[in-house]
């Protein structure tokens, strides 16, 4: 090997020291030194030795090898193999989308995505359905396909997966990780010590009084041989094929019609989905993170909760999801999760509800008054929040005549929940132009700083900002300021989304004095002043904002467009507008797109390019369209501009 180049590969060298961990090594000690100082020779020769592991292997080779860590394939990879595995039936994959779910279930493992990919093709699945309803199948473990242990965990993925697991865990060990079964994609060891809450009527035995370090210490176990992925803090991504592989296990721990295990999942994940639309409430949007890879627990959780009339669970895992589809824009799916539900909460001849559906109705109701809302269907809105206000003034009357010293915790979420109703109303009446918006306001403002609600006070401070600033009958610059600026110092530093919403506002007030100097004809050195103070405080915004916060950016991007605009200078306005118009487009804020298209049709207008004003304006007018008589004063006027670019 001195002479000539070898390529040495040694497959799971793991049995080396003892696989999985603590498990005695069939090498003596004699044997791995005299192994180690073989592969250190190798060095001086012109061989090449690639060693395989699932672990790092540093307790015997040390910091001997190069370690190289395999990554996931990336989705053209995998696009890749599934073609070639197409091929060999004499199959064309030509519509990725179609696939694209299964490519997405596999997670860019080779051997799961061979083993799903052939059984798919195999039961000659075409459509973007079949295949969707297999991948589904798969998830909860009931897709079967063959696979032959006998082949070795080379081509067996239950061999591949089974490879470690019987000899690393006992019999108490392997219920506990049963419940795996349940998890779709990530688990979170808190998850697992909320379903062994000794306290709680859904205590599951096999896991009470979990410890965290406890849980960790298996999950990391679990880890070594290839079952999960250790990420930070407790958090772990599941193999693609554990809910196949564990089925058999799970169905002999937790018996089909023992619905316990079922039930401790729903509340633990309820009870996750509760806090994390705290936290994002209170302005610690860095939960996202968690909410993205808890989605499909989420959606799991609500649907096994639906499906057996566990009604708080269903509510609290969809207070999870809220908070993530609203902030990064998927308006589409959540009304749809919304319209599922609707009939098992709310009598929809009186807009009460059902029976023993009475802690839900806030809630359900709630999400029904922002659907309206977001359709401009602003009497349907008003009409359910004057219900919902009536209702949650109902309930907190006893808590409203206590000293706020004196409040328990049940009383102070009573009167929050009244704030949060007449902030709402307040949203409402303001986004028709009424007046009255403000006392809404204020009064929710009073209920925020009785309980000490700092971050409900900043939001009821910005949108009275938001009502001086915007309606006619109110309209006063300076007290709009000074609730933006109230609204931001309100706000949590942690909060970027809340803090970079008053930087926007800020910049609009800014954005009005300079309008109304141009009107007044006033000297430019205030003119400079103001537009420079608007672009920065809009240029601030953009830095604060979070980037998933894209309905936000759009609506930032369009105000710097508007004022490059009346300053004269369209083509710094350009890239703004068209920025705007793809950010909102992507989370479905279609009429605000439009109104944007409307005014870089206004813009190319008077800098004398009619063509492509035209084309904007019809792009405007089209958008319009589809909300018909909602948009009917922007119809009217977009059509005048379509007439005046045609006569020009």
């Amino acid at each position: 090997m001195k002479q000539i180049p070898v390529l040495w590969i040694w497959d799971n060298v793991e049995p080396v020291a003892g696989f999985p961990a603590g498990t005695e090594s069939a090498w003596s000690p004699r044997e791995q030194k005299d192994l180690l100082g073989f592969l250190r020779a190798l060095r001086e020769t012109k061989a090449r030795v690639l060693l395989t592991s699932r672990r790092d292997e540093r307790s015997w080779l040390g910091d001997l090898p190069t370690r190289i860590e395999v990554p996931s394939m990336r989705m053209t990879e995998s696009l890749q193999l599934a073609r070639a595995l197409a091929a060999k039936r004499r199959r064309l994959i030509t519509d990725v989308e179609d696939w694209r779910p299964l490519l997405a279930f596999a997670q860019g493992n080779p051997m799961t995505l061979t083993a799903v990919a052939r059984q798919a093709l195999r039961e000659g699945f075409k459509t973007k359905e079949q295949i969707q309803a297999f991948v589904a199948r798969l998830r909860s473990g009931e897709a079967a396909f063959p696979d032959d242990a006998s082949e070795g965990r080379s081509s067996s993925l239950g061999s591949s997966l089974a490879y470690g697991f019987e000899q690393a865990f006992n019999e108490e060990e392997r219920k506990k990780l049963a419940l795996l079964y349940l998890f779709q994609g990530f688990v979170d060891v808190d998850a697992l010590r909320i379903m062994g809450r000794p306290e709680e009527s859904w205590c599951l035995p096999e896991v009470r009084g979990l410890t965290r370090e406890e849980g960790i210490a298996l999950l990391d176990r679990t880890a070594e041989v290839g079952l999960l992925t250790a990420y930070a803090d407790g958090y772990y991504g599941i193999h693609p094929a554990l809910p196949w592989f564990f089925k058999d296990l799970f169905e002999r721990c937790y018996p089909a019609k023992d619905l316990a295990a079922m039930r401790a999942f729903v509340a633990a994940m309820g009870e996750l989905g509760g806090h994390y639309h705290a936290q994002y409430e209170r302005g610690n949007h860095d939960v996202l993170g968690i909410l993205r890879a808890e989605e499909a627990n989420l959606l799991h959780a609500r649907r096994v909760a639906l499906a057996h009339d566990w009604w708080e669970g269903a509510i609290s895992a969809m207070q999870g999801l809220d908070q993530f589809y609203h902030h990064t824009g998927r308006r589409a799916e959540w009304k749809r999760l919304v319209q599922e539900i609707v009939l098992d909460f709310v009598d929809p001849e009186t807009d009460g509800p059902l029976p023993e559906q009475e802690n839900a109705l806030d809630v359900v109701t709630g999400y029904c008054v922002r659907l309206a809302r977001e359709e401009r269907q602003w009497t349907e809105a008003e009409r359910l929040q004057i219900v919902r206000v009536d209702w949650s003034r109902q309930r907190a009357a006893p808590a409203l005549v206590k000293p706020p010293e004196k409040l328990e915790s049940g009383e102070r979420h009573a009167i929050r929940s009244l704030a949060v109703s007449l902030h709402e109303l307040g949203q409402i009446r303001r986004e028709v132009g009424r007046a009255d918006c403000v006392q809404a306001y204020q009064e929710a403002l009073v209920f925020c700083e009785q309980i000490g609600d700092q971050t409900g006070a900043a939001a009821c401070a910005r949108n009275l900002g938001h009502a001086f600033k915007n309606l006619p009958a109110l309209r006063d610059l300076d007290q709009a300021e000074r609730w933006y600026r109230k609204s931001f110092d309100l706000a949590d530093e942690s909060d970027r989304l809340g803090r970079g919403r008053c930087m926007v506002q800020l910049g609009l007030v800014a954005d009005g004095r300079f309008r109304e100097v141009v009107a007044a004809e006033r000297p430019k050195e205030e003119l400079f002043w103001h537009f420079t103070e608007a672009v920065r405080f809009y240029l601030e915004a953009l830095e604060l904002l979070p980037p998933d916060a894209i309905d936000d950016m759009g609506v930032t991007h369009n105000a710097l467009g508007a004022i490059y605009t009346e300053a004269g200078d369209f083509d710094s306005a350009l890239p703004h507008y068209r920025e705007a118009i793809q950010r909102l487009e992507q989370v479905g804020a279609l009429f605000n797109a439009s109104v944007t298209r409307f005014n870089v049709a206004v813009g190319f207008f008077n800098a004398g390019r009619q063509e492509d004003a035209l084309d904007y304006a019809e792009a405007a007018l089209r958008g319009f369209e589809s909300y018909e008589e909602r948009a009917a004063e922007m119809i009217e006027t977009t059509r005048g501009l379509i007439a005046a670019i045609g006569g020009r």
